[in-house]
């Protein structure tokens, strides 16, 4: 199986939320589109798709942010998703090598994203990958009372 990963399109954009779609069994919010659209036009070398026999199979979303929360320039991984059939073949990998790539050739040091610490084999790649838990933490509050 040959794996080709390139810059994202807008017109990929249906694809990738199809693929999002796919691994979360569920329709797809209106406003993920307009992220989607926001990111290619402020960071397109960010956002990659990776493509197998023509078909889009996987997708990363990356961004180079810094100063929030005091946290200096970093390279984030905003989300990544691949077709459950083309789970397992390393494509993942390829688009996280990638977006490293170009993270490392804008001088970010660090990479950070954040997954739910109740997936243990999210945690699991992301640490097969070289990822440590890092100091900050998430805190939540819900915005209407049950």
């Amino acid at each position: 199986m040959s794996v080709t990963v390139r810059r994202m399109t807008p017109q990929d954009t249906e694809a990738v939320l199809s693929v999002n779609e796919t691994i979360t069994g569920r329709p797809h919010e209106a406003q993920w589109e307009s992220r989607i659209i926001d990111l290619l036009a402020r960071n397109p070398l960010g956002c990659l798709v990776a493509e197998v026999e023509g078909k889009v199979a996987g997708f990363i979303l990356g961004d180079i942010r810094g100063w929030e929360f005091a946290i200096p320039k970093s390279g984030w991984i905003e989300i990544v998703g691949v077709d459950p059939g083309f789970q397992g073949k390393g494509i993942a990998r390829a688009l996280i090598e990638k977006l490293g790539l170009y993270f490392r050739n804008h001088n970010v040091e660090k990479i950070l994203t954040m997954v739910d610490w109740n997936d243990a084999g999210l945690v699991g790649f992301f640490r097969a990958l070289g990822f440590e838990r890092s100091e900050f933490i998430v805190l939540e509050k819900e915005t209407v009372r049950k």
